[in-house]
């Protein structure tokens, strides 16, 4: 896996990416923060929304493929 994080600008959501799957579900684990699982209910990911509240400076992160 070589991207770490995402930083979606349009929808002010950041996601962390912990380990390589398919997103199945998630589940809010507090408001605005939930966890990303897949098909066998592991966490792959943690989804941060209206991130830049704990961030003003958040950037779209460029990943070079």
């Amino acid at each position: 896996m070589d991207k770490k994080y995402s930083y979606d600008e349009k929808s002010d959501s950041l996601f962390i990416y912990l380990r390589e799957g398919e997103e199945e579900s998630f589940e809010e684990i507090v408001p605005g923060i939930n966890i990303e699982l897949d098909g066998n209910n592991e966490i792959i990911g943690i989804e941060v929304l209206k991130a830049s509240r704990f961030n003003k400076n958040l950037k779209p992160l460029e990943i070079k493929q």
